[in-house]
C-alpha cells in the first residue's frame, strides 16, 4: 500500500512538471520563435536584407520568429491594413510577423532594410519585461530631451493622440534605426539584436539623403521666387512709370518741335532731344534687364515645379497605396 501510494505522488509530481514544462514551452519568447523559426525559407529579398542587418543570435531568432515578408502593395495592404492615401506606412508587425511595403526606387531601396530593422524591434519590445521597459524608456528619455531630429515632429505627433505606450514604443524603434550617438547603457541594449547599429543609422541616413537635399533645394528656391516675384513687381511698376513719364515728355517735345520759336534755340533743341534719348537708353537697358530676370525667375520657378513633382515620385515611391490606386 505505501508502494502505491508513493508511486502515485511520483507520478503526480511528475504530471506536475510536465505540465510547468508545457505552460514555459506555450509562453515562452525564446521557445515559440524557434518554434515558428523552424522551416521558414525567407525570400531572396528578405535573406539580403537579414544579412546587412548583421543580427545578433537573439536578433535572428526573433527575426526567424516573426517570419518577415516583404511585399508589394497589394499584399501589404491586406496586411497591414493600410489604405490611407496621405499615409505611407512602410511596415508594420501584426499578428506576431513583421511586413515590409518592398520599395523598388534605387534611390530609396535602403528603406526596406531600415524598415525591417524598425520592425523587429517592436518585436523585440514586446518580447522584454516591464522592469526592461521601464529602464529602456528612461535612458530614450534622454535621448529624446537632447534630440531635435525632424522626425520628432512629423513621425511621432501622429501618435500624439494615442496611449503613452504605444507612443514610447515607437519612439524605441526609432531612437535604435535612426539615432547615430546613444548613450553607452541604451547602446549596449540594442546592441543585444544589432552587431552594428550604426550600419542602419547609415542606411537610414543614405535613402533620406536625397530627399532631405532635394526639400532643403526645393525650400530655397521659394523662397528666392518670393523675394524675386516681389522685387520684379516693385521694379517693374518703377519701369512703367518711367515710362510713361518718358512718352509724355517725347509728346510734349514733339509738340514744341513743332511749334514755330517754341525752343528758343537751335542749343536747347539738342539738349532736350539728348536728355530723351538718355532716358529712353536707360529705359531700355532697364527693360532688357527686368526681362532677363524674368526669364531666369520662369526657369527657377520651372526648376522649384520640377523638384516638387521629384519629391511627389520620391514619397509615392514609399506608399503602397499610391502605388495601388494607378
Amino acid at each position: 500500500m505505501a508502494k502505491m501510494k508513493k508511486r502515485e505522488l511520483i507520478i503526480i509530481v511528475v504530471f506536475s512538471l510536465l505540465t510547468i514544462a508545457s505552460w514555459y514551452l506555450m509562453t515562452s519568447w525564446t521557445v515559440r520563435d524557434i518554434w515558428y523559426g523552424i522551416g521558414y525559407e525567407p525570400s531572396a529579398g528578405v535573406q539580403n536584407i537579414h544579412d546587412e542587418l548583421e543580427l545578433t543570435d537573439r536578433g535572428q531568432r526573433i527575426f526567424r520568429g516573426a517570419r518577415p515578408a516583404l511585399e508589394e502593395s497589394e499584399a501589404f495592404n491586406q496586411h497591414c491594413d493600410s489604405h490611407n492615401l496621405e499615409v505611407a506606412l512602410l511596415g508594420c508587425y501584426a499578428d506576431g510577423q513583421i511586413y515590409v511595403y518592398e520599395i523598388t526606387n534605387q534611390d530609396l531601396v535602403d528603406a526596406n532594410k531600415v524598415t525591417m530593422a524598425h520592425e523587429l524591434l517592436h518585436a523585440a519590445w514586446l518580447r522584454m519585461s516591464d522592469r526592461e521597459r521601464e529602464r529602456v524608456t528612461e535612458l530614450m528619455n534622454q535621448v529624446a530631451e537632447a534630440n531635435t531630429s525632424e522626425w520628432q515632429k512629423t513621425e511621432l505627433s501622429a501618435y500624439a493622440d494615442q496611449d503613452s505606450k504605444v507612443l514610447t514604443e515607437e519612439k524605441y524603434t526609432r531612437i535604435g534605426t535612426k539615432v547615430r550617438d546613444l548613450p553607452e547603457d541604451l547602446e549596449s541594449h540594442y546592441a543585444m539584436y544589432f552587431k552594428n547599429r550604426a550600419k542602419i543609422v547609415d542606411f537610414y541616413e543614405k535613402y533620406q539623403a536625397p530627399l532631405i537635399e532635394l526639400k532643403n533645394k526645393t525650400d530655397q528656391l521659394g523662397k528666392e521666387l518670393l523675394a524675386e516675384r516681389d522685387a520684379i513687381a516693385t521694379d517693374r511698376q518703377s519701369y512703367e512709370t518711367e515710362l510713361e513719364s518718358l512718352n509724355l515728355a517725347i509728346q510734349k517735345f514733339n509738340n514744341c518741335a513743332s511749334t514755330m520759336g517754341c525752343f528758343t534755340s537751335d542749343a536747347v533743341f539738342e539738349q532736350e532731344r539728348n536728355t530723351l534719348n538718355t532716358r529712353q537708353t536707360n529705359l531700355d537697358s532697364v527693360r532688357v534687364s527686368l526681362n532677363d530676370r524674368i526669364d531666369q525667375t520662369n526657369a527657377k520657378l520651372n526648376e522649384y515645379q520640377q523638384n516638387l513633382r521629384t519629391l511627389g515620385e520620391l514619397n509615392n515611391a514609399m506608399n503602397s497605396n499610391v502605388i495601388e490606386s494607378l
